[in-house]
């Protein structure tokens, strides 16, 4: 196998990338984030590798919505799942997602999207200065794109009273 790294440019041009080589059925595209279902299967393997059903809740970061895909693919049906959106104004998330899943399936997908600080790779003072207590308080690190966001809105709906008191929360550190 040969991986070929492309621009960004370059990527938005897929059918040109494609066309340079005569052999396209030797080439394997691996969109953004990885979307697709070989990308959902590969994050549904992430709840195999424990026991989760003491969990009520699964909270995971979402750009393309793979992630949350493969994880409401393999949940147990009482697991709510919930996708913390780190893109601004990412209003096709559950579209994508639903895309992913069986038609059966649409009803469990959730996602929240107050959480961006201002889009994708966005780091405003408050977030940096907010990933700097988090290491301090748990010495788990995290990144600006996605788990400091899913970290401080988990926090965040902890503290709204989102969650009943009963909750169990699963969150996914990818």
């Amino acid at each position: 196998m040969k991986t070929i790294p492309v621009s960004r440019q370059s990527f938005k041009v897929r059918e040109e990338i494609i066309c340079a080589f005569p052999n396209t059925n030797e080439i394997y595209w691996v969109d953004e984030g990885g979307y697709g279902i070989l990308g959902a299967k590969g994050a549904s393997a992430i709840l195999s590798v424990t026991d989760c059903s003491a969990f009520s809740h699964i909270l995971c970061a979402c750009g393309t919505g793979t992630m949350i895909a493969g994880l409401i693919m393999v949940s147990i049906l009482y697991h709510k799942i919930i996708g913390i959106s780190v893109l601004k104004n990412n209003r096709q998330l559950e579209e994508s997602i639903a895309g992913l899943l069986p038609e059966t399936m649409h009803n469990r997908i959730v996602c929240i999207h107050d959480y961006h600080f201002g889009g994708y790779a966005k780091h405003p003072g408050q977030l940096i200065d907010y990933m700097n207590d988090a290491f301090k308080r748990t010495h788990i690190p995290t990144d600006i794109v996605y788990t400091s966001k899913l970290f401080y809105a988990a926090e965040d709906l902890i503290k709204g009273g989102y969650f009943g008191q009963d909750a169990n929360i699963l969150m996914i550190h990818s």
